[in-house]
């Protein structure tokens, strides 16, 4: 008589796995003493760690489509239980139906139904509508543990880039810094600065290691994950929030809003060029002065050497070679750059403005933390008034998110201002000293020194010719201080006073220098 052919499937989700009676040595060994004691032939063994909400299982995929290979040779299909098969009725009501039109029997070793007797089917639905049960209480206490966890500041889920998962000493989920943490506060701190376009910096940190696409390279920027919070979606009639998170932050909350305001506030950085050529940094940055078209470059072969050009792309005349270009921009910086006579005057300007600074920042963190107290107010009234049956329940939560999130905003805005303690002191006298010597600087620089130069001082194209090069449009504090430098020449050193539209356009709290990459 020929044995009865059977292959044998066991399945753990990755919770259930470390569970006595779920694992998948413990089926194994379950459903083999079974087939022995009745005498059935196991032809082939499948086993993995995936999910029952569903047949999209990898090793269930392999098992079907051997059955389908060798249907004639194949009696049953056997696992532990019914909740190892599925936790899906209709799912698996259909997968039921699908083997025994092949003539295959599906069973449990432990749950064993004798499909012949009708009776058995009611059986059958209600082992296999307990698993579904049992799948929705295990979907609904992850859903909750998740959501409890984010408002306690745990972070659930797959770490960013710069984080590893990690588990604390409480054995909660949380994230820790790895190796490529530095390239994420680079990317802030250069992005911050908004000197470069932000393409151009991740391309620059691709070269580096941090290898982000485009799009998610915004979507590492705009994360709140790196200032140490934890978004907490709206939940059960619940407001969404952001909490303080348990993780050690990448980036301090001046740097991430500075960043935020980039993507607001686009500048010009000149027209990003289709490749990097080290010869023509400018090249996208001029403009011819005929015919207004745009300024190329190019190399033309000498007898014994190579000269480079920048030229106009249309067929005007214009055509200057590269070093006599750079001079004449050279010579433009010259003319903006302050005078070394009053330089010491505009550093006195500066550092006697720090006062005038700190004293409007502590007005904005009293005002500020006023605010703070009124939104708290309001919370406590809206509670009052759900209490005394005023306002509905919708209502409520309508009100509470709208407060939340003005309260979340103040909340951040009264940390930059309580944290931010940088002196522009410290950064006064290098900074007027790179300005004082523009033209040696830029002349000095290489590639992207030039062209960082070029994008933070001229706020247009430079109109350009063969004769002269000249520019309309230059960056407002520098055009400031450069008439300054001329009206007070001949002004002596003394107690600096702050008068003239000058102080007016001193940076407030929490600027940074201009710092330039290496070569510069």
């Amino acid at each position: 008589m020929n044995k009865t052919n059977v292959i044998i499937y066991c399945r753990v989700s990755t919770d259930e796995q470390a569970q006595k009676g779920f694992s998948l040595e413990y089926q194994e060994s379950s459903l083999r003493r079974f087939c022995d004691t009745i005498g059935y032939n196991i032809v082939h063994t499948y086993k993995e760690d995936h999910s029952a909400k569903n047949f999209n299982r990898p090793e269930w995929s392999k098992l079907k489509t051997y059955v389908k290979a060798n249907k004639k040779d194949i009696h049953k299909v056997l696992f532990a239980k019914w909740d190892r098969f599925s936790r899906n009725i209709e799912q698996a009501l259909t997968v039921i139906r699908e083997f025994d039109s092949m003539g295959i029997e599906l069973n449990a070793s432990e749950q064993y139904l004798d499909m012949t007797n009708s009776d058995n089917k009611m059986v059958l639905s209600i082992y296999l509508t307990a698993g579904e049960v049992e799948r929705d209480k295990i979907s609904s206490r992850t859903i909750n543990g998740t959501y409890q966890a984010k408002r306690e500041g745990y972070f659930t889920g797959k770490a960013p880039y710069g984080y590893d998962n990690f588990r604390n000493e409480l054995k909660k989920s949380t994230l820790k810094p790895n190796k490529y943490s530095y390239l994420v506060q680079r990317a802030f701190d250069e992005v911050a600065m908004n000197i470069e376009p932000v393409e151009t910096i991740r391309k620059r940190l691709k070269e580096s290691g941090m290898n982000l696409e485009k799009s998610a390279f915004s979507v590492l920027l705009k994360n709140t994950i790196y200032i140490g919070k934890i978004e907490v979606p709206e939940f059960k009639k619940e407001p969404a929030m952001t909490v303080d998170g348990k993780h050690e932050a990448l980036v301090d909350l001046e740097t991430f809003y500075k960043v935020q305001a980039v993507f607001k506030n686009k500048r010009w950085h000149g027209i990003k060029p289709n490749h990097k050529n080290l010869d023509f940094p400018l090249r996208d940055f001029l403009t011819c002065e005929v015919c207004g078209g745009k300024i190329t470059g190019s190399i033309s072969k000498g007898r014994n050497k190579k000269y480079a050009y920048y030229h106009c792309r249309n067929k005007c005349k214009t055509r200057v070679p590269v070093i006599d270009a750079h001079t004449k921009i050279s010579e433009i910086l010259t003319g903006l750059q302050i005078n070394e006579n009053v330089k010491d005057l505009f550093s006195e300007v500066l550092k006697d403005s720090e006062s005038n600074i700190i004293g409007n920042k502590k007005s904005q963190l009293t005002n500020l933390i006023e605010h703070q107290k009124g939104l708290k107010i309001r919370i406590e009234s809206a509670e009052d008034m759900l209490l005394g049956k005023e306002i509905s329940s919708d209502t409520f939560n309508s009100m509470l998110s709208r407060i939340n999130k003005e309260l979340m905003t103040t909340n951040n805005e009264i940390e930059i201002l309580s944290t931010s303690n940088d002196s522009i002191r410290v950064y006064v006298d290098s900074a007027m000293e790179l300005l004082v010597n523009l033209n040696v600087l830029f002349m000095g620089s290489d590639y992207e020194g030039k062209r960082i130069l070029a994008g933070s001082l001229f706020t247009g194209k430079l109109i350009f010719g063969n004769d002269d090069c000249r520019t309309t449009n230059v960056n407002e504090v520098i055009s400031l201080l450069t008439r300054n430098s001329k009206d007070w020449g001949d002004y002596k050193k003394g107690k600096a006073v702050i008068s003239d539209s000058f102080s007016a356009n001193v940076p407030g709290a929490g600027v940074e220098p201009a710092r330039f990459p290496t070569g510069v």
